[in-house]
């Protein structure tokens, strides 16, 4: 009598405590699980241009934070799903492995999913493993070319507020793969042609399966898709906490203290003047409140003396007859940067080649031989000579270019961009990854300590000015100072072009995607965030007031409608709709966000 007691008693216990852990707040954090998409072998530098980049892409643009678990180097164990005291370490799981797996390592993500209700989102054609079609609660059966567009089918919160063809913002192509499947246990949320393409199963409360499917090399160039999987996380974990770019514009400038445009004939033009600076740039800036990010060249190639000089201490003519006042070039920078409308960022040290002494050499040579070579004016890749530049080269010019521009102007630039877009790929001597080590923080995507992210060539045009990614813009009229020496007017012409749009610095943005959030909570029943802004990238977002988007699933907001929502203590508003706009105030480096009444 008493054993049966006993296990009566055990088996309440384990019941109980299966409840509690599926009523726990689930953490903020998403693991994607990747076959062999990662092709950098030291799990650092993200290239490709292909699904797995565009993920990365968009998460750090996001906010949400995540790991990155490799199948092609990793044995799957039981701890890569859980913290120290054996809680769910991740609130979703993102399933881009399109490779078989084992038996063992199916069993390890059902019980990952099943028993430490871990949310599964699967995208295209990566649910061909049995056990991942299990948990979605569907049958997969192949994948056809189709010209279907898939359509909303009834009301969801993944695809509420989307449009009907899920196709819309994005690239007209008539005809995709598209995989084929049959619901088992899952509901359709959209289909192609009559084939199911979006599904979600309810493993529980608080617990999801959700599958996108589509084209998985063309799906996520479609905003509604984009937009889909970011509400996708939200109800998988039951919140999110990220940033949306909607009508933010990034506008960038290259080139000023660039020596080329004193010794390169087809590039050739006067250093703007502060007076120049002041009323075609500083003054519309801030009429329209908005910034301009700079690239600029801290180190100009000095002819005479055949060695780098500080750029800003320049006043000459140059072989051309034309008068440079570099002196003056500097002020305007200074004026722009105390009101509040430029930032400094890096264009490399010089622009030109390290190497200007071997054969066949630029010192001296005439503006009409090889000086007028465009190679030599690459600093990264070795146009001329068509080699690369070592790492420890382009290091060298990196750290100087930072170096300089701090004490020049008394801050480290976060964003490097090269000249002329000359870039050095190897491993050992790519210059992204060579970006991220010496500490800044964007080159046309993220870089930082934990990873860095090839820019896509054809990144802007495809997310740039989405709810994504803010739009990229070369400032007008070309992109460069020459534009303002040759067309002083056409700089103001931008911000009629874009009504309504906020002009951000780019710092601004490098500071979201370095944010760091995570869950702070003893007991696992309140939504409880940390947000630390690290004092080298997100100096923006500790220098004025940040805000964040606060985004509740439906079963989610079910359980904490009329919670009040707090910053560091101060009540801001109170959990009534999905979606709610959380403002934190400048000065300090670590905020807590929460829900409780």
């Amino acid at each position: 009598m008493f054993a049966k007691f006993f296990r009566l008693v055990t088996l309440a216990l384990l019941f109980l405590s299966s409840m509690a852990v599926a009523q726990a707040v689930k953490p903020y954090r998403v693991l994607f699980v990747i076959s062999d998409q990662w092709k950098d072998p030291r799990s650092f530098l993200v290239s490709g241009n292909g699904e797995f980049q565009t993920l990365v892409t968009m998460f750090k643009s996001w906010g949400i934070p995540f790991d990155i678990l490799r199948l092609d180097q990793t044995i799957l164990d039981p701890n890569h799903f859980t913290n120290f005291d054996g809680s769910a370490k991740y609130g979703a799981i993102l399933w881009d492995a399109p490779n078989e797996i084992s038996a063992d390592d199916s069993a390890l993500i059902t019980e990952a999913v099943e028993k430490r209700h871990i949310s599964l989102v699967a995208l295209g054609n990566r649910v061909k493993q049995p056990a991942i079609q299990r948990l979605l609660g569907i049958r997969y059966l192949g994948e056809y070319m189709h010209s279907s567009h898939a359509t909303v089918e009834g009301a969801s919160f993944i695809l509420r507020g989307l449009p009907g063809d899920l196709r819309e913002q994005g690239p007209s192509i008539i005809t995709l793969h598209r995989p084929q499947v049959e619901l088992v246990e899952a509901r359709a949320l959209a289909s192609a042609g009559g084939r199911p393409q979006i599904t979600e199963r309810d493993l529980g409360d608080d617990t999801r399966a959700i599958w996108i499917g589509g084209d998985s090399d063309q799906m996520l160039l479609y905003q509604p898709i984009r937009t889909a999987l970011r509400r996708a996380v939200t109800e998988a974990i039951g919140y999110s906490l990220g940033k949306t770019w909607t009508k933010n514009v990034v506008l960038t400038m290259d080139d000023l203290g660039n020596a080329q445009n004193a010794w390169l004939e087809h590039w050739h033009y006067p250093a703007l003047t502060q007076e120049q600076i002041r009323r075609y740039m500083i003054e519309p800036l801030k009429a329209h409140n908005a910034v301009l990010s700079i690239n600029t060249v801290p180190g100009f190639v000095d002819d005479k003396q055949r060695r780098i000089v500080p750029t800003w201490q320049q006043q000459f003519t140059d072989e051309f007859g034309t008068r440079h006042d570099y002196v003056s070039t500097k002020r305007g920078l200074d004026e722009g940067i105390a009101a509040g409308v430029f930032e400094i960022q890096s264009h490399g040290w010089t622009h030109m080649q390290p190497d200007l002494t071997s054969d066949p050499g630029w010192w001296g040579t005439p503006t009409d031989g090889e000086r007028a070579e465009i190679g030599w004016y690459r600093e990264f890749y070795d146009v001329r000579r068509d080699k690369e530049i070592t790492g420890a080269e382009q290091k060298f010019h990196m750290q100087q270019s930072a170096d300089w521009l701090k004490a020049e102007f008394g801050a480290f630039p976060l964003e490097f961009s090269t000249g002329g877009n000359g870039v050095s790929r190897s491993p050992d001597n790519n210059t992204w990854r060579i970006a991220a080590e010496v500490g800044y923080g964007y080159y046309g995507g993220y870089l930082g300590k934990d990873l860095a992210v090839e820019g896509r060539a054809d990144s802007n045009a495809e997310f740039g000015g989405s709810d994504d990614v803010p739009l990229l813009l070369p400032a007008p009229p070309d992109g460069h100072d020459r534009g303002i020496a040759n067309n002083p007017e056409g700089f103001a012409k931008v911000f009629d072009r874009y009504p309504g749009h906020r002009f951000i610095g780019l710092n601004e943005y490098i500071g979201y995607q370095h944010a760091a959030i995570r869950n702070v909570t003893t007991d696992g029943k309140a939504v409880k965030l940390a947000v630390s802004y690290d004092p080298h990238y997100c100096r923006a977002l500790i220098a004025k007031k940040s805000t964040w988007d606060l985004h509740l699933s439906d079963w989610m907001l079910a359980k904490v409608k009329g919670a009040g929502i707090w910053v560091d203590g101060k009540k801001v508003g109170a959990a009534q709709q999905e979606l709610t706009a959380v403002p934190v105030e400048a000065g300090a480096q670590d905020h807590v966000i929460e829900i409780h009444p």
